[in-house]
């Protein structure tokens, strides 16, 4: 938020809040049965615009989802009755005007819900319980930080108490669901919206304090090099970054096969970028030695047994780390095998005896590599589902922090944990508390994928990949080349705050047949979007652009 946009939006606010808390609240919730059980029911009162709610989950106190038989019923949310005694959040995916369509979490302030307590209530509003907990949150956060020495602007002062103040009438409220629920809603939009301000002045707050010295990764992906639109993709692309992933799908759309039959590799292109990289002094990470989803992995991999793949993976290692030798020296070993990419539907044990066998091959064919775990749906919407990437799952799934916890207690020696963090229809808030999870390992951090949409174009728009949204928008309004920007702005000034974090990587350079529509910083003819001279602008204030000296 610029501080043009900071200044109206606090006159409005302050001219506005008595009159918010004071207005008359006429129903908005026609759509709604309400329902008088305690059968372990949740009361929702969702926005107009809202799409009809299909999709609840629940995670446990870890904040790990799993599969449960919750059901969105017409009298509400009900809460499985074989659930027992475990604690739990609920969790969807909801509308809040003025800020946007986001998953939430209510977690009872964080000290969660059993299923008796939820019963033993008339029935519980679901707006206010995602007021409650994100009031509480940013309380807790917030003290947090005040301790740890920032000092918060006026602006956010004035946010907290206005959504402290807007939660405490909607407290007052509870015997009306309906008026508790729209006081609860105004809550949760200044929560929302001041909870994210807190996140960015802590982390601005901590980049000045920490002036850092180390080595940090700012990189991209490169494979679009080969397929340049312009002689601007190979001027442009050296201004930002220090840093390159280079990709190694066995099978991939993308360009020539690289690996047609089993051991025979096709390393023109790959080595042509790696060449470039290190004309312009550029490291190099090699991605993946191993991804098992379906989409990458052809029959005469899928067919092998289990002591073939082992035997398979001990060859494949050798020869890719052994190809290039020093020239690169960091690689992602595992790729999204958190009960996620899992072609072969290994077991747990499995997948631990697996991934400690690429993990031990890769530093005894060249000890001096940093080998990288990387993981991708953070969240584990999926674990909540019973769904594998394009495959239903037989057995409960984990999602990947808990893979990340049972690997290294297994022995796994993962130097770098890596983590995937594309616009994930969450706020600034939920994305800090997620990396808080994994630093919790004490390993350091890349985050090694991330991106958002520039929002659709004509072009996108006539030929069908991105058209005008139906649902609402996802995050402060719809996506154009502003908002990535300023997305892009915020996710990095948090990971670089954050000293564990050594490695930043936007996903895609271009708009050239990208992985998100229009998720490029530049677009197709290498013109630059602001997303792209917001990134140049940000390092060259921490003194981190190509050639400078920190």
């Amino acid at each position: 938020m610029s501080g043009i946009d900071r200044r109206k939006f606090l006159r409005t606010s302050a001219l506005s809040a008595a009159a918010v808390v004071s207005a008359p609240i006429l129903s908005r919730f026609g759509n709604i049965i309400a329902s008088n059980k305690s059968d372990g029911i949740i009361q929702p009162y969702p926005h107009p615009w809202m799409p009809k709610m299909d999709f609840v989950y629940l995670t446990d106190q870890n904040e790990d989802p799993f599969k449960s038989s919750i059901e969105i019923t017409q009298d509400g949310i009900k809460l499985p009755s074989d659930i027992g005694d475990k604690k739990f959040g609920f969790n969807s995916r909801w509308f809040i005007e003025g800020f946007g369509f986001v998953y939430l979490t209510a977690d009872n302030g964080g000290e969660h819900f059993t299923l008796k307590e939820v019963q033993s209530r008339e029935k519980l509003n679901l707006n206010y319980e995602y007021a409650k907990s994100r009031v509480i949150r940013n309380r807790n956060v917030r003290e947090k930080y005040l301790k740890a020495g920032t000092l918060f602007s006026r602006e956010v002062n004035h946010l907290v108490n206005l959504s402290e103040e807007l939660f405490e009438d909607a407290t007052k409220k509870q015997n009306d669901a309906e008026r508790c629920a729209d006081y609860s809603d105004r809550a949760l939009k200044y929560a929302l919206i001041v909870g994210e301000n807190i996140e960015l002045e802590h982390a601005r707050s901590e980049i000045a304090s920490q002036n850092r010295r180390d080595k940090v990764h700012f990189g991209c992906e490169s494979r679009q090099l080969i397929w340049a639109q312009s002689e601007g993709f190979t001027k442009r692309f050296p201004e930002l970054f220090n840093t390159a992933t280079i990709t190694h799908y066995v099978w991939d759309s993308w360009y020539q096969l690289f690996e047609p039959s089993e051991g025979n590799y096709n390393w023109g292109v790959k080595d042509d970028i790696v060449n470039f990289l290190m004309k312009h002094n550029i490291t190099i990470e090699g991605r993946p030695l191993f991804w098992f989803h379906p989409t990458v992995t052809p029959d005469w991999l899928k067919q092998k047994s289990y002591s073939e793949l082992k035997s398979y993976m001990e060859k494949h290692v050798f020869n890719l780390v052994t190809h290039y030798g020093d020239k690169v020296l960091e690689w992602e070993v595992m790729n999204e095998y958190h009960d996620w990419a899992n072609i072969f539907n290994h077991t747990p044990e499995q997948i631990t005896e697996i991934t400690k066998l690429a993990f031990d091959r890769t530093k005894e064919v060249n000890p001096n590599v940093t080998r990288i775990s990387n993981n991708c749906c953070l969240w584990g919407e999926y674990a909540a589902r019973g769904r594998m990437a394009r495959m239903d799952a037989n057995r409960p799934l984990r999602n990947a922090r808990k893979y990340v916890e049972d690997i290294l207690n297994a022995g796994v020696d993962v130097d770098v944990i890596g983590i995937q963090i594309y616009f994930p229809q969450r706020d600034l808030s939920d994305i800090v508390r997620m990396v808080e999870r994994f630093e919790k390992f004490g390993k350091p951090i890349y985050i090694t994928e991330i991106g958002a949409s520039s929002g659709p174009t004509n072009d996108t728009v006539f030929n069908g990949s991105r058209g005008i949204p139906k649902d609402p928008y996802d995050w402060r309004r719809p996506w154009d080349e502003e908002l990535q920007a300023d997305w892009l702005e915020e996710v990095y000034t948090i990971y670089y705050s954050r000293p564990l974090i050594k490695a930043i990587n936007w996903y895609d350079f271009s708009d050239f047949r990208p992985f998100i529509v229009n998720g490029g910083i530049v677009r197709e003819d290498t013109s630059p979007k602001m997303s792209f001279d917001r990134l140049k602008n940000l390092l060259n204030s921490w003194n981190r652009l190509p050639g400078q000296i920190h």
